[in-house]
This record gives C-alpha cells, structure tokens and sequence, in this order.
C-alpha cells in the first residue's frame, strides 16, 4: 500500500511539473486565445506536456492499474521529442524526453503490485485490432506526417517565432505531428491502452484545429479548411476508440489488473 501512495505522489508531482513547470503545458494553453502569442505554436506546446505527456501521470495517479496504457503513451511521447530533437538538433528536447523517462521510470517501479499474479501468456497478447480506427488513422496519418515535416523544416531554417526553455517551439510542434501518428497507429492494434490513446489523439487535433480556425495566419497554423478536417478527424478518433470493438477482451483486462493489481 504505502508503495503504491508514493507512485501516486510521484505520479500527480510529475503531472504539475509538466502542466506548470518545466512543461509549462497549462501556462502555454492559456495564452492560445491572446493575440500578444503566437496562438498556434502555443496551442502546441501546451497540448503536448499538458495532455500527451502529464495525461498519463494523472492517469496512473487516478488509476495505478492502467500503468500499462500511460507508460506506451509516454513512450511515444519520448520518442517523438527525441526524433524532433535529432532532426531539428534542439539538445534541450533530449533532457526534456530524459526526465519524462526518469520520472516514468519510477512511478512504474512503485506502481508495480509486490506480488505478481501469474497469467497466461495467452491473455497478456491483444489480438483485437479496430479496422475503423485504421482507416481514420491512415486517412489522417499522411498529412500530419506532411504537417510534422513541415514545422521541422522551420525549426532547421533558425528563425524561432517563439522560444520556451530555450527550445524553437516549431520543434514540438513536429513532436505533436508524430506524436499523433504514433499513437494513433499503436490505438490501432492495443485494446489495452485504445481508449486512453484515442481520447489523447482526438482532444489534441481537435483543440489544434479550434485554435488553428481561430486564428487563421497564426505561425504553425494550417488553413480552414485544414482546421475543420483536424476537428472532425480528432472527432472521430474518439468515437472509434471508444465506441466501435473491438475493445479489449476480458482476459486482457484480467491480466492487466493481474500484473498491476490495484490497492498494493
């Protein structure tokens, strides 16, 4: 039990590092409507450490047993700084992904139950896969690859809109267009963490294309007609994710409770 507290107290600590500082997701979230900010790249920034990468801490502080889903989604998290961070060399992206993965690393120590309940190999495999969510993911998964090159490409031009800890926020706001592919593809295949992945994919394009509508012109942004696409695929995403099955079977939710059993 007090190992499992303290998961959670480092869980929700880690969740107000990312949303205040040194995320400053919500900071970066609540100037998207001012016109003193450049509204998109703000929108950006904050959606990424305030839902793709403090979202799973809430999660696991709320609900240590969906370990699981947080630790793929802050995995793809990671992933998408480091390769933003390679392509763009922003070196500060690479000490962001590290503490991500430093404080992952410990939450997932403590949240592990002590007593392992053994499972069947065969109830720890998901095999559903969600035809649906692949279509909407493949539909959307070539432009924001297109959108991701895009801002890259800006970063590597050296003629930063807007800074935050020194890194060009035109480098996350790549990491948000693979950020979006990756977790749309690995919602696909994983009933385990689906709904979690989904719900993160559909809040960040749509509240992206509200902004991006908003303020049309704004740096990052795409046009309308974009905006609107961006909304309804973010959308749809959630609906697929949560509404259309396959969803996890029973036994894979049994060895989710059972690996990470809840209360210890």
């Amino acid at each position: 039990m007090m190992r499992l507290q303290a998961a959670r107290v480092v869980a929700v600590v880690s969740a107000l590092g990312w949303l205040v500082l040194p995320g400053f997701g919500l900071i970066d979230l609540a100037v998207t409507w001012s016109p003193e900010w450049p509204q998109v790249l703000e929108a950006g920034w904050g959606l990424f450490f305030s839902v793709i990468v403090a979202g799973p801490f809430v999660l696991v502080a709320l609900r240590p047993d969906r370990l699981r889903a947080a630790a793929a989604q802050l995995g793809v998290a990671v992933g998408a700084l480091a390769v933003a961070a390679i392509v763009t060399w922003e070196p500060r992206l690479i000490g962001l992904a590290g503490l991500i993965v430093a404080e992952a690393g410990v939450v997932g120590f403590l949240a592990r139950g002590r007593r392992r309940v053994a499972v069947d190999e065969r109830a720890t495999t998901s095999t559903g896969w969600s035809r649906p969510l692949l279509a909407i993911t493949l539909l959307g998964g070539v432009p924001w690859l297109a959108y991701t090159w895009q801002m890259l490409e800006l970063d590597r031009r050296d003629a930063p809109v807007d800074l935050t800890l020194g890194i060009d926020h035109y480098a996350v706001q790549g990491a948000v267009g693979l950020a979006m592919v990756g977790l749309g593809v690995l919602a696909v295949g994983w009933p385990v963490g689906r709904r979690l992945l989904s719900v993160t994919v559909g809040i960040t394009a749509a509240y992206f294309g509200i902004v991006s509508f908003g303020w049309p012109g704004s740096a990052g942004g795409v046009d309308p007609r974009w905006s609107v696409a961006a909304i309804l695929w973010g959308a749809t995403v959630i609906v697929a994710g949560w509404l259309w099955p396959p969803r996890a079977s029973p036994s894979d939710r049994a060895a989710e409770r059972a690996t990470f059993p809840a209360g210890r």
